[in-house]
């Protein structure tokens, strides 16, 4: 596969044992946990692989493997691929690799014959809500309390793992859509008042919800809040998707962009 146009990283599968174990460390230390405990290990990925599975790495010229992506098909004759899980180096972060790592896979996707990638987030992490509609184009189909049951990577441990569920059609190209017009001026059902989350009541067909830049953060800074926060924005999501709307986007002040019937 192409380094899609980064030249320094070159993106392909991984067939390697000891490729594989280095993608599981890597993982391992994203999601701060020891290698033994990563969340895909490398038998698992030899399996994956043998089954047909999309398991993708990133290296440097060097050959140092600074990122990983992984995904499976569903039921046979599906044309779904569930993208489960995507990592990169510390040292590659915001340098756009997790983006060619997702291209790499709708690459891997389209050549056989998938229509649809889908996959799972964090709600309240909102770099990932701005790269997963924003820049991906991918449209969230639910809102799922308690996706996972408890989990306990230094990532997830403590929090409750409400996730939303995202569906990217391979045959559109990437990229986010226009918010709608009037979403600048439209009412806001989630909001920040001195840090605090305030729930108010949703009125019209475009709502804005606010989630904070660095959730992540603010757990480990004061955990308190950060449960505040999620129990607000599951009330909110909660709501608002039992009420037909979808978020469409993230607005330059972080506010998702709810449309009723979009």
């Amino acid at each position: 596969m192409e380094s899609l146009r980064q030249p320094d990283v070159r993106i392909d599968e991984l067939t390697r044992h000891d490729d594989r174990v280095a993608a599981a460390a890597l993982l391992g230390g994203i999601w701060g946990v020891p290698p033994t405990e990563s969340p895909v290990p490398a038998d698992l990925m030899t399996a994956l692989t043998h089954a047909g599975g999309c398991v993708l790495g990133a290296w440097t010229p060097d050959g140092a493997l600074v990122g990983v992506t992984i995904g499976f098909a569903g039921a046979p004759g599906s044309d779904r691929v569930y993208s489960y899980i995507a990592g990169v180096d510390a040292s590659f972060a915001g340098r756009g690799l997790g983006r060619r790592l997702k291209l790499a896979q709708r690459d891997w996707a389209l050549s056989r014959g998938a229509a649809t990638l889908i996959w799972t987030y964090d709600p309240l992490i909102r770099r990932n809500g701005h790269f997963n509609l924003n820049r991906l184009g991918g449209r969230v189909t639910e809102f799922v309390r308690d996706y996972y049951p408890p989990m306990l990577d230094a990532v997830n441990a403590g929090d409750l793992p409400d996730r939303f569920v995202v569906e990217w059609t391979l045959a559109d190209e990437p990229g986010g859509r226009p918010l709608p017009t009037g979403a600048s001026s439209s009412p806001i059902v989630l909001a920040s008042i001195d840090g605090e989350p305030e729930v108010r009541p949703a009125a019209g067909e475009i709502v804005r919800a606010w989630v904070p830049s660095d959730i992540e953060g603010l757990r480990a800074g004061d955990p308190g809040l950060g449960r505040r926060w999620r129990v607000a924005s599951r009330e909110v999501f909660g709501s608002l998707f039992g009420d037909g709307f979808r978020p469409v986007g993230i607005d330059a002040d972080g506010h998702y962009v709810f449309v009723k019937g979009a």
